[in-house]
């Protein structure tokens, strides 16, 4: 039977490791970290942090996110400005493309949807 998996204190944990780019990076790579806690068949969950920089998306997954601290500013293909910031929830669709910039160090909390 299948149970809850919990990642306790988000927002504090200390033993996040060093993890693949989200992205391409544009100008020097970001330090990213990041401890999942949770996959079960296409889906993974867990804590993601990045310090200031810009990555370039191009995603092949559907990813839930809420911000936990920190500021960040993803502008679309088409032009559009989002910024998010600590408290905020947000859903990256399949195929969005765009830049993400870092602006102050963020902590997130996700869940993505992988290719099958």
């Amino acid at each position: 039977m299948p149970e809850i998996s919990v990642q306790h204190q988000c927002a504090s944990l200390t033993d996040l490791a060093l993890t693949d780019s989200f992205g391409e990076p544009v100008g020097p790579l970001p330090t990213q970290t990041d401890k999942g806690f949770f996959k079960q068949d296409n889906m993974i969950a867990g804590t993601w942090e990045c310090e200031p920089g810009t990555l370039q998306l191009d995603l092949d997954v559907t990813e839930f996110c809420h911000l936990l601290e920190g500021h960040w500013r993803f502008t679309s293909e088409s032009g559009k400005v989002t910024e998010v910031r600590a408290g905020d929830s947000w859903v990256f669709p399949k195929g969005w493309k765009g830049s993400a910039e870092v602006v102050e160090k963020v902590r997130k909390v996700y869940m993505m949807l992988l290719p099958e």
